[in-house]
């Protein structure tokens, strides 16, 4: 467990060393550097990094999932969302059956992500989120 929390360790900081010069589509000054890893039930994994500003929604895209947090004016809190409307199997929920669930701090978080079956659910994989403040 300690070998894969450093992996995602070192590919958040590799994601932050590939980030965009500029600020696309940001409006104002930048608030926050949001940094996701999403480690796939295969194995497989998807990165982004994105800026986030005085908005209160900051959407992003990580592989083919959308992110959304919903800021609050404290900054120390957030709610997340992580959405997929492709294929058969919408995407995502969170292990408590929710489409979106509130994280308390800033400080570098994991959530496990679900999508709906037939059967029931299946994981899709944990999604690692860090933001940065940039104030």
């Amino acid at each position: 467990m300690r070998r894969l929390s450093s992996l995602v360790l070192s590919a958040l900081l590799l994601a932050a060393a590939v980030l965009p010069a500029s600020a696309a589509g940001q409006f104002g000054e930048p608030r926050y550097l949001v940094k996701a890893f999403l480690l796939k039930a295969d194995k497989t994994f998807d990165h982004a990094t994105n800026w986030c500003g005085n908005e209160s929604v900051c959407t992003f895209t990580v592989g083919d999932y959308e992110v959304g947090l919903d800021l609050f004016m404290s900054g120390k809190s957030y709610r997340l969302r992580v959405a997929s409307w492709d294929g058969d199997n919408p995407c995502c929920y969170f292990a408590n059956g929710s489409d979106e669930t509130s994280v308390a701090s800033v400080r570098p978080h994991a959530e496990v992500l679900y999508y709906k079956t037939g059967a029931g659910r299946s994981k899709l994989g944990t999604l690692y989120i860090a933001l940065e403040s940039l104030k």
